[in-house]
């Protein structure tokens, strides 16, 4: 049998499980009584791990005296997550692909496969306890999910409760998730069972993950496409949460902040067809969170982009090490600070908001707007403050000007990349490259800044940053900010000059 699957997964707290088994949201709406059974299952793939690379999983699970075969194709969507699965019985330990009803797929795996056997990678041994809801506008099987993830004797384990949608509108999934996300702490889950079985087997951390290429059609109303470009920024706002978590990739902190930027660019740029009250919370819920990402990824960009090179170099300072190491532990303390943030309840309120917003009705001020007639406005309105903030010569520009200069050429090329799939390849690389070019020049002046700053932060009575250091470091970032500044009049000029093609 199969199916299109759309649910939602929520990380719960174990600590909340006695107290959410006797949800009085959940036995108000609840069809029928509780059925709880033990969930075995063991995850099949190549030795290559093909099926991986297909974001695919192939699983057989013991459900009480039944042993299920499924197969699951790549999911889609953020947060609510939408993908088709196919499902049948079978007697059998060993995967058979001749279980599988759909031709196309069964032709796939065959072809994947070669004839190679597909082994055991990991299992789950969960305890399942679920409820048939019935909710205004859907009918939502809610299941809380407590147990672990195995592989090769490591372990993780599971918390969480799936909402799958068996009838009805996503709406009605999602607004009982926002109650719940009022009476506990609960995050969305973005990574499925089997990623995160596939990440024990294959020991690896969590990584970042960068903003991906929204296709927008010319003709699709303008609230349609706003809800696409929130819909990728939320996916990539919730792939980097595990990064930020983990904190061994650095660029996890980074990303998680870009995306937060894009979503909140996007809300500004479409704010003529959004209404205040919709914009407003969700944009200020936002900005705290940038802001409580921010030290940790000032604090990496020093280390890692200066500090690290200049202890390297003959002429440092020997004091400069010890510094570094404070420099490290004032790291740690801004990572604890993101951690907190991340998990905060608020935090998993803010990421129900994003995945709820595409599925919000079409506000009065969208209607009869289309992607094309907005396209061209915006962008004309992304370049005009561009131009008025450099003003004749962005060289002469003090550092607060050139810090606002920095922030509109952002802004411009985040509604390029947003309407780049309305252009062609051709019209839209030269100004990507040169916005880019001139976004990373003001970046690095600006990292000049923010540094002197974090030198300063340091600077303690009963520690001072020794005068070897400050003006070491001093140094350096004079150094940069006439290089940045010798650059930047030939960056903006590639800029300046280039013809807008929407017009």
């Amino acid at each position: 049998m199969s199916e299109s699957e759309i649910e939602l997964k929520l990380r719960l707290d174990p600590a909340d499980l006695d107290r959410f088994r006797r949800e009085s949201l959940i036995h108000r709406a609840k069809s029928g009584r509780a059925v709880s059974k033990n969930l075995l299952a063991v995850y099949f793939d190549t030795t290559d791990l093909d099926l991986k690379s297909r974001k695919m999983a192939f699983r057989i699970r013991q459900e009480g005296a039944e042993r299920i075969q499924t197969v699951k194709g790549s999911a889609g969507g953020a947060g609510l997550q939408r993908r088709l699965e196919f499902n049948a019985p079978t007697s059998g330990q060993e995967p058979d692909l001749a279980l599988i009803s759909n031709e196309a797929l069964r032709a796939e795996l065959a072809a994947l496969t070669e004839n190679r056997p597909l082994v055991p990678v990991f299992s789950t041994d969960i305890r399942r306890t679920a409820w048939m809801l019935d909710l205004e506008g859907g009918a939502v099987e809610l299941a809380l999910d407590v147990g672990k993830i195995e592989s090769e004797g490591r372990s993780v384990a599971v918390c969480e409760a799936e909402l799958e949608l068996k009838g009805g509108t996503p709406q009605a999934l999602l607004a009982f998730a926002a109650e719940l996300a009022e009476r506990y702490t609960c995050h969305v889950g973005e990574e499925s069972k089997a990623a995160r079985g596939y990440a024990l087997f294959l020991k690896s951390g969590p990584t970042s993950r960068k903003s991906k290429k929204v296709d927008l059609i010319a003709g699709d109303s303008a609230w349609v496409s706003l809800g696409r470009i929130v819909e990728e920024g939320t996916s990539q706002v919730l792939g980097n949460d595990a990064a930020i978590l983990d904190g061994t990739d650095i660029e996890g902190v980074h990303q998680g902040r870009v995306a937060i930027r894009r979503i909140r660019a996007a809300l500004s740029a479409f704010q003529s067809i959004l209404p205040e009250t919709m914009r407003k919370p969700l944009n200020k819920e936002l900005r705290r969170q940038q802001v409580a990402l921010g030290p940790a990824r000032d604090w990496d960009v020093f280390l890692d982009e200066t500090l690290q090179p200049l202890n390297a170099r003959d002429d440092a300072p020997k004091a400069l090490s010890g510094f570094i190491d404070r420099a490290k532990a004032a790291r740690a303390f801004s990572y604890q600070r993101a951690h907190k943030a991340l998990r905060s309840p608020r935090y998993g309120r803010l990421q129900l908001a994003l995945v709820r917003f595409p599925y919000l009705p079409e506000p009065a001020e969208a209607k009869g707007l289309t992607t094309g007639m907005v396209a061209q406005r915006l962008l004309d309105e992304r370049l005009q403050a561009v131009l008025q903030a450099a003003g004749a010569d962005p060289t002469d520009l003090p550092e607060p000007a050139l810090h606002a200069l920095r922030i509109d050429i952002k802004k411009f090329r985040y509604a390029l990349e947003f309407f780049e799939s309305l252009y062609t390849p051709d019209e839209v690389k030269p100004w990507r490259s040169a916005s880019k070019k001139l976004q990373e020049c003001l970046g690095g002046l600006n990292d000049a800044v923010v540094h002197a700053g974090l030198v300063d932060a340091m600077d303690a009575p009963d520690r001072p940053v020794r005068k070897s250091v400050r003006n070491f470091i001093a140094a350096h970032n004079q150094a940069k900010v006439e290089s940045g500044l010798a650059e930047l009049a030939g960056k903006w000029r590639s800029f300046r000059d280039l013809t807008p093609f929407w017009r």
